[in-house]
């Protein structure tokens, strides 16, 4: 494998995991939308609070896992520039 195909499939690792956090992060955004709805549906207070406090914890480790997988990868990916 050559150097620059090396290079090319970093990037593209990169682009799928990107794309993988993005898709997990809409779904913590989505499960946000969903708790203010069912508040809407004079559900208890616990249950709202409940989907409330799962999709900011979803959210939270998501922007916190990512933010990883980016130095980790970027790192990765600058190694194998400087070889």
């Amino acid at each position: 494998m050559t150097h620059h195909q090396i290079v090319k499939e970093q990037l593209l690792h990169i682009l799928i995991g990107t794309i993988l956090f993005v898709v997990f992060g809409a779904i913590g955004v989505s499960l946000d939308l969903v708790s203010s709805y069912v508040a809407t549906l004079n559900v208890s207070t616990f249950t709202k609070n409940s989907l409330e406090y799962v999709a900011h914890g979803m959210l939270g480790l998501d922007l916190i896992l990512f933010v990883v997988y980016l130095a980790v990868s970027s790192w990765q990916l600058l190694r194998e520039m400087t070889k």
